[in-house]
């Protein structure tokens, strides 16, 4: 079943990809700027697998688990190694050479999930960036901006 919901998955990815990028570079990559979201960890992780999982967030009905079924076993080899680093994804679509997690999250928002960038310093954005560096990709820490 979980092959199913997997294949599944990547045949939407597939689908919501295959207009062609749609965003410019500076929407994908941390401003330099930018001051990180600093809150309570647990309570950024718990907010997150709520995001995760919420296809409000979207406008074509793809929550991130839509593609990401089964968490990390549904990323590709590139995802292990810390970030930032190379993602097929974004070395495809955008040109980049290696990503931030908060970045990646960025890309998926107007990729497969058709919608807007969440805020640079939103709750949101930290929230999911957590959920996915803390429990999606635990052994591939973010490191440290």
């Amino acid at each position: 079943m979980k092959k199913l919901m997997f294949a599944g998955g990547l045949v939407t990815l597939l689908a919501a990809c295959a207009s062609g990028p749609q965003f410019t570079t500076d929407q994908i990559v941390r401003p330099a700027d930018m001051t990180p979201v600093l809150t309570d960890r647990s309570a950024l992780v718990t907010k997150g697998e709520a995001l995760w999982n919420d296809k409000s967030l979207s406008s074509n009905g793809l929550a991130c688990s839509s593609c990401h079924v089964g968490n990390v076993a549904a990323f590709k080899t590139t995802f292990k190694e810390p970030y930032p680093h190379q993602v097929e994804m974004a070395s495809d679509m955008g040109g980049l050479e290696t990503i931030d997690a908060d970045g990646m999250v960025q890309l998926c928002m107007l990729v497969p999930m058709k919608a807007d960038i969440l805020p640079w310093d939103s709750e949101e954005l930290a929230a999911l960036t957590a959920y996915v560096v803390d429990v999606v990709q635990p052994d591939y820490q973010q490191k440290a901006p």
